[in-house]
């Protein structure tokens, strides 16, 4: 896509800026992720979550902040992978949308799992305290937050003119 496209994309009045399509799936997925890791809690069952946090506090030296901010912290992050796919990685993947949403969480869940979690004393994947139910639950969430992320950021880039 050549530099003036991606420019009129974004002042395009007949679909959404990117940012803010980006924003709203986004924040949809985040909410779905954050349910699905909420019943996976509610089920007795602890998922990989945190080691991006933990890391950044290990690089930075801070306190890791309590359940709001923790909270806080995740729905940030989202939007931020939010941000990276709208601009950096969706209009470089090929495919539809669920599978631009697809290779986005592989991309993601691999650099997660081989380097975060290491690095923070978590093992591959957190198996190092987390048992096989909960590495596939995480990535299950993870992967619902990718998925309506692709799906969503797509349908919104290409909806009809708003009134």
């Amino acid at each position: 896509m050549s530099q003036n496209a991606t420019l009129s994309q974004d002042t395009d009045h007949h679909n959404p800026p990117r940012t803010e399509a980006a924003f709203l799936a986004g924040s949809a997925g985040i909410v779905v992720n954050m349910v699905a890791l909420a019943l996976c809690d509610a089920a007795g069952i602890e998922t990989a979550r945190g080691g991006l946090l933990k890391l950044v506090r290990q690089c930075v030296g801070f306190d890791t902040p309590g359940p709001i901010g923790q909270q806080a912290f995740h729905f940030g992050v989202g939007l931020l992978m939010a941000l990276a796919y709208a601009y950096m990685f969706e209009p470089r993947l090929r495919g539809n949308d669920l599978r631009k949403g697809l290779l986005y969480a592989a991309f993601v869940w691999i650099l997660n799992a081989a380097f975060v979690l290491p690095v923070t004393g978590e093992g591959f994947a957190g198996g190092r305290h987390i048992s096989l139910a909960g590495m596939v639950l995480f990535g299950v969430a993870h992967t619902l937050f990718f998925a309506i992320l692709g799906v969503g950021y797509g349908r919104l880039v290409r909806a009809p003119k708003r009134s």
